[in-house]
């Protein structure tokens, strides 16, 4: 029986746009971003970032030194944010009915100047933080590990005192995928953008 309910952000709650992401920080200077910009497991001083190796700060002296120039944290920031886009007003919504019956979480690779700015009511239309629609929030970068890591599950699991048997996991990264398959959690495997809403509604409905 499921009781808990995890969620991925990017791909998941918010749309990716690698390309645009990629294309954003080469015009700042960043030649070789689409080798370190992945829609799942990013790379280089890009994973650093999400993983908690390095702040915000650090992160904007590497990619200044990378593009040879100083890149003040306006631009960084406009190119981050360009990764995603505002999440959907129906999914959120949809996590709220969930919540009335489940725990629900978020569990992310994630940075600092994404998460600051979900953390704040410009996260969406109605004026609402991400952490309006969740039970907790797992963040890559606050607890220093990343999917597909086992480590980051693993602390999620002892924090929250869920069982992974009674959990549902929703991701559209493979490797991330199969690490919670690995640590025993039921998993549903979505495309970036899609309505995943009559699919997740579809397994609930059979785990009752």
């Amino acid at each position: 029986m499921i009781q808990n309910i995890i969620f991925d952000m990017g791909g998941v709650i918010v749309d990716v746009h690698r390309d645009e992401a990629i294309r954003q920080f080469k015009a700042i200077g960043v030649a070789d971003a689409g080798q370190q910009i992945d829609a799942n497991n990013h790379q280089g001083v890009f994973l650093a970032f999400e993983n908690g190796s390095i702040n915000a700060e650090m992160f904007r002296q590497e990619i200044s030194r990378q593009a040879g120039k100083n890149i003040p944290i306006e631009a960084i920031v406009r190119a981050w944010k360009s990764i995603i886009s505002r999440p959907l007003m129906y999914k959120l919504d949809y996590i709220l009915d969930l919540r009335q019956k489940y725990k629900v979480y978020l569990l992310s690779n994630n940075n600092p100047i994404l998460i600051d700015w979900a953390r704040t009511d410009d996260f969406t239309d109605v004026g609402f933080p991400i952490t309006h629609y969740f039970d907790k929030l797992y963040i890559s970068y606050e607890m220093k590990c990343t999917k597909p890591e086992r480590l980051i599950y693993e602390k999620m699991i002892q924090d929250s005192g869920i069982n992974p048997s009674e959990s549902l996991f929703i991701e559209d990264g493979i490797r991330n995928i199969n690490t919670a398959k690995e640590l025993g959690f039921q998993t549903l495997q979505v495309e970036n953008g899609e309505d995943w809403r009559e699919r997740l509604t579809s397994i609930l409905s059979t785990n009752k």
